[in-house]
This record gives C-alpha cells, sequence and structure tokens, in this order.
C-alpha cells in the first residue's frame, strides 16, 4: 500500500466507501482512525452496522472507497487523497475480531477491504 495512503489514515478524517446493490450505489463511512492496516494490501474496518454494504458485497458487489487529509502533503500543495478499488468480506469470529473488540467493543464484525487499486486523486 502506499506509504502516502499510510500516513493519511494516521490523521483523523472521513472515509467513505461505496458498493453496488440491486438499488444502486450504497454509499457509507467510517473515521481514518479506526482503519487498521492489516497487510501491504489490506484494511480492516470495525463494522458496527453496515448491513446493507454486508448484503451488497455478499451479492458480489466490489468496494471503493476515498481516503483523504488535508493534514497530508498531496500532489499540489495541501491535502492528499486516493480512490482505493477491491473486494470485502465480513468476518464475525477469530482473532482480528477480537482484536479489533478491544478497541471498538461495538464491532459485530470487521470487513477485510483487500485493495486491488489505488489512484491518487489529489
Amino acid at each position: 500500500m502506499n506509504k502516502t495512503i499510510i500516513e493519511i489514515l494516521e490523521h483523523e478524517g472521513p472515509a467513505s466507501f461505496t458498493t453496488a446493490g440491486p438499488g444502486g450505489p450504497h454509499m457509507a463511512a467510517t473515521w481514518n482512525s479506526y482503519i487498521e492496516v492489516a497487510t501491504d494490501s489490506s484494511i480492516i474496518i470495525p463494522v458496527g452496522s453496515l448491513e446493507k454494504t454486508e448484503e451488497n458485497i455478499k451479492a458480489g458487489s466490489k468496494l471503493q472507497m476515498i481516503v483523504a487529509s488535508k493534514d497530508v502533503k498531496g500532489t499540489m500543495g495541501p491535502g492528499a487523497g486516493f480512490l482505493l478499488k477491491g473486494t470485502a468480506e465480513f468476518k464475525k469470529t477469530g482473532i482480528d475480531l477480537e482484536r479489533t473488540k478491544s478497541r471498538f467493543p461495538w464491532a459485530r464484525a470487521i470487513m477485510i477491504f483487500t485493495v486491488e487499486e489505488e489512484k491518487q486523486l489529489i
């Protein structure tokens, strides 16, 4: 994962993501500080609700996410942002969920987002 993306996630801000379903696009969001970088290509997001997102993912939707921070140097000065594209899965058991629940007791699951494409927007 691009080092600028990791730097963005170290600064607070909203991280929005979109899936597609029978009713069209579905948008949801979380906070950068909730996101954990798991591997070079995957991140873990705690799940409180996100029922529609989960439904769309189970039906085969890909996930697109925007992460940004005005506190990180971008391509034209202050402010950097990326569009991330890839696949996601929801896990309701396991060590990663237990670790996430220690930080976020409200988490009913985790969403593991595997980033297959990243594009810097700003």
